[in-house]
């Protein structure tokens, strides 16, 4: 009887630790998720080589939910829409070129930049057809010319008609996107296109011809963050661009590899894909004062040509590590 009580007293005593520990067990592992899940991070991306390959490499990926992130990617047509998304707080990391950030900023965005890529103006273009008889930007006198608007496209063909003595008054705009202005194009529905890569690599690829790659026109792609990410995640922002960095790296040393991973996302042919990466440094860097003077050149000549209405100071969006 006595040993009974004893084994009933045991009994209980073990559940009774059992369930403590279990307890014990299940507060810890709470606590654990509690302080593990920091969030989401969402990256904007557009589909090019650099930031196409890191979404694809999962190493920055990997690398933040370790650190108790989430992840997520959205993909963006444009520069202009990525930027709107980012202004608006639906991402927190964007990549565009340099006109569309500053037709943003004079629209009242705000964000920082945060880094650039090296210039590449090659990459950009004026296209006319292979029998055209135009030869010379002032042969665009009264012409029909295809453009993105609010985009590095409107940017150049503005500048350039400039540097013949002509305004855009003296020849006749058509405002379309890259796709639908490629078929225009093609079919003879306007006389000249001007566009960038991979756009202007295809077509060129097709016997048509670049009457001006304008060396004095720069074109650079830059990655951008909202202003409060950059203030709450400065280490966030150091991590990507790093990431960004030894991605350009790999790129600029084998592109072949970017080139199939380009060809798969867009059917665009890998050796397209090859000339518009040597056309280019995809090597990332914190923003320089060369990047700096030239945004700000350009944000004053498109307000000096009526492009803008307002003043923009570049400076007071860049992001400095230091900060």
């Amino acid at each position: 009887m006595r040993q009974n009580r004893y084994s009933k007293k045991a009994f209980l005593l073990i559940t009774l630790l059992a369930f403590s520990l279990l307890l014990t067990a299940c507060g810890v592992a709470t606590g654990d998720n509690e302080n593990n899940n920091k969030g989401e991070v969402k990256i904007g991306y557009q589909k090019n080589g650099t930031t196409l390959t890191l979404k694809n490499n999962q190493d920055l990926q990997k690398e933040l939910e370790t650190e108790g992130y989430t992840v997520k990617w959205s993909e963006f047509n444009t520069g202009s829409s990525i930027l709107e998304a980012l202004n608006a707080g639906s991402i927190d990391f964007a990549g565009a070129g340099d006109i569309p950030s500053i037709f943003a900023l004079a629209k009242g965005s705000d964000f920082k930049y945060i880094a650039s890529e090296l210039s590449s103006p090659s990459s950009q273009g004026i296209l006319v057809s292979k029998d055209s008889n135009i030869k010379s930007i002032k042969d665009l006198k009264g012409k029909k010319i295809a453009f993105n608007k609010a985009s590095i496209s409107q940017y150049l063909i503005t500048q350039s008609l400039d540097s013949a003595g002509l305004t855009i008054s003296d020849v006749e705009p058509v405002f379309l996107n890259p796709p639908d202005a490629s078929v225009a194009f093609e079919q003879g529905e306007v006389d000249a296109w001007v566009v960038w890569d991979p756009y202007l690599s295809v077509s060129e690829s097709k016997g048509n011809i670049i009457l001006q790659n304008p060396a004095s026109v720069p074109y650079r792609s830059f990655y951008f963050t909202s202003s409060a990410f950059a203030k709450d995640h400065p280490e966030l922002v150091e991590k990507f661009i790093e990431h960004l960095a030894l991605v350009g790296k790999e790129i600029d040393k084998n592109p072949k590899e970017a080139a199939e991973l380009l060809q798969k996302e867009t059917n665009i042919p890998k050796e397209t894909w090859e000339k518009v990466l040597s056309r280019k440094k995809s090597d990332v860097f914190f923003m320089d004062e060369k990047a700096v003077e030239d945004l700000q050149a350009q944000a004053d000549n498109l307000l000096k040509i009526g492009l803008t209405e307002n003043t923009v100071n570049i400076n007071e969006f860049v992001w400095n590590p230091a900060d």
